[in-house]
């Protein structure tokens, strides 16, 4: 929490976007940066290192939207990386038809929280971030 005037004000959640698709970062970034605090990554080995580099700065990311085909691996493997570090929520995005039984997987296993299509609908995801992370 910070002060300020006197009045209570509470520090916004910060949330990381992970796409190689650069439009769409910013995309994500603009409509979600006026709730949240936003980090972003093009790939899922800056994703991973981004992540690390701000657990060890003390500092929580409470939420990762993930795209799920990057260009140096996949969704599924960097949401398993980030669930070793700390568990932090992740919704994975997609314009593939994923498998169910690898979602199954994920679910099961704390990686993901949620599935999100492509094309996203800018309302749909921000209901179901406002719903993660609550």
């Amino acid at each position: 929490m910070l002060l300020k005037n006197n009045a209570v004000m509470h520090a916004k959640p910060t949330v990381m976007i992970c796409d190689d698709e650069a439009d769409l970062l910013h995309m994500y970034s603009l409509a979600l940066k006026k709730h949240y605090n936003v980090l972003t990554a093009k790939s899922g080995r800056a994703c991973v290192e981004k992540y690390m580099e701000q657990s060890l700065q003390g500092k929580k990311i409470h939420l990762l939207l993930l795209d799920y085909k990057l260009g140096d691996t996949t969704g599924d493997d960097v949401a398993r990386k980030i669930r070793d570090l700390d568990g932090t929520k992740t919704i994975l995005i997609s314009a593939y038809e994923l498998g169910k039984e690898m979602l199954d997987d994920l679910r099961s296993n704390d990686c993901i929280v949620g599935v999100i299509s492509k094309p996203v609908s800018m309302k749909i995801l921000l209901e179901k971030i406002g719903q993660t992370l609550t």
